[in-house]
């Protein structure tokens, strides 16, 4: 009797012990805004993926994304790639955010977490995470700051539509950007239309002799060379890139996003983008043309990357690419 009470006993304060170390770990995510009984099965699952993304940080382990039954296996995939780039973990013990309608789910924006092994400007991010009608996780992904969103959903005069498709390209540019991050080479080679313009600017010094001469008369020192590359070239490119770096950390800043005059399903997306990896890094100015093809996938028809001086001066308004500066030739109805 006394061992089958010490056995019990023991059950017992392992228990304790192991809720208390979860409990430890927890991060407890509430949504606002939205119908409660979604809300409240958004709120369980984020909140297992956040604890455990805690605790497989701490141990020094993978998450264990089995455990959590509310989650697709694409958004499981997600997670699996940004964790192989860097670790994670959440930075607060409670979330409080707004859901948003995105059609055809949820999304909860403003999630802060901390990087491992970055350099410590680069350390703390934001993501977001989309859920389906269901309250089931189904993405996440690096966001943007939660300032640029909401100037770009608040801009006046927009319709409906405009909205909605605002929303959807900010979701696509911030998927965009933690391709990169992840090295997710799929994610890219399918968002680039076949047909795609590519153009990337790169700044060359002249010659010391030529320089010289240059300088006296007061003529340019630097000089941008631009190089166009087919869809294939880049890729390839960046396949490259991926594997010679062990780390890739891109940053978007001041996003600005414009509907094309003419055509309602055409949209430009210029903004300033860091580009760090453990072999290079520069700043500069990028330019996507972003078509709605069927009304509601996207494809990348036209990429462009500038660099951000020239001469030590930022490159002027004028000189930035932009949607004003292609023309569409293609037949649209």
């Amino acid at each position: 009797m006394t061992d089958k009470i010490l056995k019990i006993c023991l059950c017992a304060v392992f228990a304790l012990l192991s809720g208390n170390l979860s409990a430890q770990y927890a991060t407890a995510l509430t949504v606002t805004d939205i119908e409660q009984s979604v809300a409240r099965k958004m709120e369980a699952n984020a909140t297992a993926l956040l604890t455990e993304l805690n605790q497989a940080f701490f141990n020094g382990k993978t998450p264990q994304l089995i455990k959590i039954s509310g989650m697709s296996k694409d958004g499981k995939t997600s997670v699996l790639a940004m964790w192989e780039m860097t670790p994670f973990r959440s930075i607060e013990t409670e979330i409080i955010e707004r859901g948003y309608n995105t059609g055809s789910g949820y999304q909860v924006r403003n999630i802060p977490l901390y990087l491992k092994d970055m350099p410590e400007d680069e350390a703390y991010k934001e993501i977001a995470i989309n859920f389906d009608k269901s309250g089931a996780i189904d993405d996440i992904f690096f966001s943007l700051d939660m300032h640029i969103y909401k100037a770009i959903m608040e801009s006046e005069n927009n319709d409906v539509t405009d909205l909605r498709r605002r929303q959807a390209i900010l979701n696509f540019v911030e998927n965009f950007r933690t391709a990169y991050n992840r090295k997710d080479i799929e994610l890219l080679a399918k968002v680039y239309s076949d047909d795609a313009l590519i153009i990337t600017g790169k700044v060359i010094k002249q010659t010391k002799s030529v320089e010289n001469v240059l300088g006296n008369y007061g003529f340019s020192k630097e000089k941008i060379d631009y190089q166009v590359q087919t869809k294939k070239e880049y890729i390839n490119k960046l396949r490259s890139i991926f594997k010679s770096n062990a780390k890739i950390n891109v940053l978007f800043d001041s996003i600005e996003v414009v509907r094309h005059p003419k055509y309602d399903d055409i949209y430009g997306v210029r903004l300033n983008q860091g580009w760090n990896t453990s072999n290079y890094s520069d700043v500069g100015f990028l330019f996507l043309m972003i078509d709605f093809k069927d009304g509601e996938n996207m494809e990348i028809n036209v990429r462009t990357w500038q660099p951000e001086k020239l001469n030590g001066e930022l490159l002027s308004e004028d000189e930035i690419l932009g949607i004003k500066d292609f023309e569409v030739i293609e037949s649209r109805k």
